[in-house]
């Protein structure tokens, strides 16, 4: 164990990575990722990176000059009563948005550095056992030029390499049976096993509407539908729900526990999606893990697999780590680490990593390529 873990220097980063083509939500555009990046160091030497999506806020700055004075000087491993010091510092604040996702990324550079200490996995340290489990690819993103029969030949050529679970941006469309027409060609060219997800990314207005996507991707294989309509309509969500013949998903970018609390008491949902970077970290994360399962619901934990795989090694909860994949130009956090997981991947399937912590670790020389602001903050 480091003789010193006394947290001695908090940096942080703003990175935007412009993206080959925009990519359609339906309702919103994307031209470019925009990430926070986090680096704790302690005296010792320990040091945990974080990369997380911020979706333009300014949570970079959140850490900087909200949380950092309120860890500098402290002892790294006491999580506990370092997560206390930012409920205090904290307290005159609603603790979402993007301070939610700022505390979520301290808690989870937190665990790294113990794990780290202890010199075990950050898996290990959350008491988990090995085994390797399927990745949810995130690869059905439509790309500029390609017709419908393009997309399902790329969605199948995937499950020739291995992958069972494939996500679906399905909200551009705007006709479902488009959607329909594509999940029909990938099952008749692979094996009938495969699944499918299908983003709505929050495009429905209506249970109403949702349902009729529901309808229209009967017995296509879809384990779940993803966001229809915003967390927050939890009537509408449960109406959805009890009608639809397809199971229900939502959680992406949730930065208040206490949603996906009402979600699942208002029977609302069937799949509790969870993002460890946004909704308070491992602690939050593994915690709301445990309270959907005790309900007997699924678990999908968001993107950001470096961090999520860990909660899915860690315990039964998740049977899928959702990945992007890294040569399609769709996301970018990959370029700023070293270790992303991607890299991992054998035959559709990922096995638990071995480094120490988390096993994330930054790409400098990219992070500051595509950084368009740095702050640091030392102790005394």
């Amino acid at each position: 164990m480091a003789a010193d873990t006394t947290i001695d220097r908090i940096e942080t980063w703003a990175c935007t990575v412009a993206l080959p083509a925009p990519l359609s939500f339906g309702a919103f555009t994307i031209s470019a990722r925009r990430y926070a990046v986090v680096r704790i160091v302690t005296r010792g030497g320990l040091v945990a990176d974080c990369v997380g999506h911020t979706r333009g806020s300014p949570v970079d700055m959140a850490i900087a000059d909200v949380l950092a004075p309120a860890l500098l000087g402290k002892e790294a491993l006491d999580h506990g009563a370092r997560l206390a010091d930012l409920g205090r510092i904290t307290v005159a604040m609603e603790d979402d948005g993007v301070l939610g996702r700022a505390r979520s990324m301290i808690d989870i550079c937190l665990w790294d550095l113990k794990a780290q200490a202890l010199g075990v996995p950050l898996w290990r340290l959350l008491g988990g056992s090995p085994r390797s489990v399927a990745v949810g690819l995130v690869e059905g993103y439509e790309i500029a030029g390609e017709t419908e029969a393009d997309i399902a030949a790329r969605l199948a050529g995937r499950v020739g390499e291995g992958f069972s679970l494939l996500k679906m941006e399905a909200a551009h469309y705007g006709d479902p049976q488009a959607v329909a027409r594509i999940l029909s060609e990938v099952r008749r060219n692979t094996a009938a096993n495969v699944r499918f997800t299908c983003d709505l990314a929050w495009s429905c207005g209506t249970a109403r509407d949702g349902l009729a996507a529901a309808e229209a991707w009967r017995d296509l294989g879809v384990a779940w539908i993803e966001d229809p309509m915003y967390r927050t309509k939890v009537s509408e969500l449960a109406f959805m729900r009890r009608h639809s013949p397809v199971p229900i998903g939502v959680g992406d970018e949730v930065t208040r526990p206490q949603d996906l609390e009402a979600l699942m008491d208002g029977e609302a949902v069937d799949v509790v999606r969870i993002d460890a970077t946004t909704i308070g970290g491992i602690t939050a994360a593994l915690d709301l893990s445990a309270r959907a399962t005790a309900r007997g619901l699924r678990v999908s934990y968001h993107v950001n697999p470096e961090v999520h795989r860990h909660c899915v090694f860690a315990n039964a909860a998740a049977d899928h780590v959702e990945i992007f994949p890294a040569d399609r130009p769709f996301d970018c956090s990959h370029m700023l680490m070293q270790g992303a997981a991607w890299e991992d991947v054998e035959n559709g399937r990922l096995p638990p990593p071995d480094k120490p912590g988390t096993g994330l670790r930054l790409d400098m020389d990219n992070v500051m390529r595509f950084a368009y602001r740095n702050t640091v903050r030392v102790g005394d």
